[in-house]
């Protein structure tokens, strides 16, 4: 097996793919544009978290979508591959009160990395391996929608989900891969150097929503921790849990592997918050140190949820379908 790096920067949009952060930790990067104190507007990356605290939030709304706060704060994830420039958000107080601010959403730049794979059929697919896959993605695409409507069941940060699964110093997540020289993948988690056999656990209580052995992905767990936040472990060398089960924080879903489409043992983590695709170590770090919206002004009527820009909420249905999608799909 051989890895190729080649550090060559790609601005998203011009591949439809978002890219990955500054190789240093993502929640503590500090955008171009510096935010004003006070001021009602935040700047974060393409598949970035932003957050606005200090108002007593209950509800929070984006992109057309209104959902509970978590713990106070407002929390707005972005995906991967939402639009660039000015959206609308809005806070609703304990008094039923809303505010509105505004996020500036910046593009992300990946790296391109070319992978040496030994395991041929992922190359040349069979058909009855793309059949499978495809028979997979439908199981996949029903586990990670969530249940936007069930309250939280976490708190910031998540845990890790393996001894040595924290915030990276380097991020691949979106970082666009090919595999012997014409496989193409863009990467939607982050990928941990882990042994075979250590524990992954869950980060947060939640919901086993999928349990099984996939084409790509290998042995795969996804739990939904309520609140519309959906955590994916993948290329389990083994699977400790079953769809339908409760577990807490801490709780051994599995153990690190290599199954599926792998060079190596590792954990594959990934995380979507309101079906955004989003880098899982905005969860990881300290929740302060996310791109912060300034504090609302007193008063004002609770703006209509559905006004709050729709645009560009989610990816269109042709984005969300490619190969760059969920890496139980097409990413290892």
């Amino acid at each position: 097996m051989r890895l190729f790096i080649t550090a060559v920067p790609l601005l998203c949009c011009a591949f439809a793919v978002p890219a990955a952060a500054s190789p240093h930790e993502p929640t503590t990067e500090q955008p171009a544009a510096q935010q004003q104190a006070g001021t009602r507007q935040a700047t974060v990356l393409q598949g970035g978290v932003a957050r606005w605290s200090g108002a007593d939030a209950r509800e929070c709304g984006i992109f057309g979508k209104r959902y509970a706060a978590l713990d106070g704060t407002c929390y707005y994830p972005v995906d991967m591959k939402a639009k660039p420039g000015t959206h609308e958000v809005a806070l609703y107080d304990a008094a039923g009160k809303g505010h509105t601010g505004s996020l500036v959403v910046e593009e992300r730049e990946c790296t391109e990395t070319e992978i040496t794979l030994d395991k041929l059929e992922y190359i040349d697919v069979s058909a009855e391996n793309r059949a499978r896959a495809a028979k997979e993605r439908t199981a996949v695409d029903a586990a990670v929608k969530g249940a936007p409507d069930v309250h939280p069941r976490f708190t910031l940060p998540l845990g890790k989900p393996a001894a040595g699964a924290g915030v990276k110093d380097r991020s691949d997540f979106c970082e666009k891969r090919i595999y012997n020289g014409k496989v193409r993948s863009f990467h939607t988690g982050l990928d941990y150097l882990i042994g075979t056999g250590n524990p992954v656990v869950a980060p947060a209580d939640g919901t086993v929503t999928l349990a099984a052995d996939h084409f790509f992905a290998g042995n795969t767990v996804v739990v939904d921790h309520g609140g519309g936040l959906i955590t994916m472990a993948f290329h389990l060398n083994d699977i400790a849990v079953t769809e339908g089960a409760q577990v807490k924080k801490g709780d051994k879903i599995g153990t690190v592997g290599e199954t599926g489409r792998t060079t190596g043992p590792h954990l594959h983590f990934g995380a979507r918050w309101q079906n955004q695709r989003i880098d899982a170590a905005a969860l990881l770090g300290d929740p302060s140190k996310l791109p912060g919206i300034g504090e609302p002004e007193a008063g004002g009527d609770a703006p209509d949820v559905d006004a709050v820009e729709a645009d560009a909420a989610t990816p269109a249905t042709e984005d969300r379908a490619g190969e760059d999608d969920n890496s139980a799909v097409k990413d290892d």
